[in-house]
């Protein structure tokens, strides 16, 4: 008779979560702070660049999963496809086999990790998880997992899910179109659809969630970049890691034959602020993503262009017919950039946040006028104060401008 071992774990969500919050509602709360003190009393623009998201020296990639594992052992990339396969179904109870070569104290590390495994495997499916249970048992050659499995969705969920990508991909993706510039209106699209905060229905995690309810931690940040980028036929994959001293999760994508890091959790810079997109983690190299980011490189493809290192000092961004206009972190002045020619000019030497553009014309929130609401002339910089109180959030619609003042009420002015 083989010998019976069984030993039960609840596996609790997937770790993203806390993984991105719990760093962010502190970044927060102190950002609230500086914003409603220090901007109110003098003008201090470095207090709207992004966080430092520098690891401490506590962290070691040997404490994230690594595939050579699977290379190590090939039998433990077919048990985590016989899972994958299962969980895509939405199956509940199952049992899997394993027959591979680690002892059971090694296998039970990675059932305990079983997230991890089929990460490698469908990032996407990974995502489905909410916990789960297992019990195992040896055999003559090798063990037998039995799984029970909650699911954070369901089929008619993702469904949903998937006609929305579909849709996404006929609406904004033609033939005609670079892989930047599929790249960059993804990246948009997902900064400008979600407001980070795990207090959604399924705390942030899924990506029904996120598309249902424009609420998401970096997770489903992740994991819907990675389907609209494969939906509009880019090579991608899903990367977790570590930033800011927590789990960490975002995206590779190939562009024109490279392979770039983009994270759109980080370029959505602020939830408070939801018309804010930065370019920051906007096709990154290994290089400068190491700076603040840890993943295991041998999982994953080397990314070694900076070929739109450009992009990266690109914040308040907004973009018209292929030329973007931003506020520069490296000066705090507004500049526009041509992607057809690469032209890079200054329009006005002036902290100019918030920035939206109509007609020829940059408004914008004037740090180095007290914030007041201001209208800078594209060709030839000149600058009109509309509004004399400071103002945040503004946006376009319906050729009306929209802005907010500090006690929170929002203002409308016509174009």
């Amino acid at each position: 008779m083989n010998k019976k071992i069984t030993l039960l774990l609840l596996c609790c969500m997937i770790p993203f979560l806390t993984a991105c919050s719990k760093a962010i509602d502190i970044l927060l709360q102190e950002e609230e702070d500086v914003t409603t003190t220090t901007l109110t009393e003098e003008t201090n623009t470095d207090v709207k660049k992004p966080e430092n998201k520098a690891l401490s020296a506590s962290f070691s990639p040997t404490d994230l999963f690594s595939t050579t594992l699977f290379k190590d052992d090939p039998a433990l990339l077919q048990f985590a496809r016989k899972v994958e396969k299962q969980v895509a179904q939405f199956e509940q109870h199952f049992e899997i086999p394993y027959t591979g070569k680690l002892d059971f104290e090694d296998f039970e590390v990675q059932l305990n990790d079983l997230n991890n495994l089929i990460t490698f495997v469908d990032p996407y499916t990974a995502g489905y998880f909410l916990n789960y249970e297992w019990t195992a048992w040896e055999t003559d050659n090798g063990y037998s997992v039995e799984l029970s499995i909650h699911y954070l969705t369901d089929a008619k969920k993702e469904q949903k899910v998937d006609q929305y990508v579909e849709a996404f991909a006929d609406q904004h993706m033609t033939k005609n179109m670079s892989d930047f510039d599929r790249a960059k209106v993804i990246n948009d699209y997902v900064v400008q659809l979600a407001t980070y905060t795990e207090q959604g229905s399924t705390e942030g995690q899924t990506v029904f969630e996120l598309i249902n309810e424009e609420t998401a931690v970096c997770q489903a940040y992740a994991l819907l970049t990675y389907r609209l980028l494969i939906a509009s036929d880019l090579d991608a994959k899903y990367v977790y890691g570590y930033s800011e001293d927590q789990l960490h999760a975002w995206n590779l994508v190939s562009v024109d034959g490279d392979w770039y890091h983009l994270d759109t959790t980080w370029n959505d810079v602020d939830p408070s602020e939801p018309y804010t997109i930065s370019y920051e983690y906007f096709l990154v190299n290994d290089e400068k993503l190491s700076q603040d980011h840890l993943w295991i490189s041998e999982n994953y493809f080397a990314a070694t262009s900076n070929d739109y290192d450009f992009m990266h000092d690109m914040w308040y961004a907004n973009t018209v017919d292929h030329v973007i206009y931003y506020n520069s972190m490296n000066d705090s002045t507004v500049y526009s950039y041509d992607l057809t020619t690469d032209e890079n000019k200054q329009i006005a030497a002036t902290a100019c946040y918030y920035l939206v553009t109509y007609n020829e014309a940059i408004y914008c929130s004037d740090y180095d006028n007290a914030g007041y609401l201001t209208k800078v002339n594209i060709e030839d910089g000149s600058e009109e104060v509309l509004f004399e109180d400071e103002v945040l959030n503004l946006h376009i619609q319906d050729g009306s401008l929209y802005f907010e003042t500090l006690d929170g009420s929002m203002h409308q002015q016509n174009l």
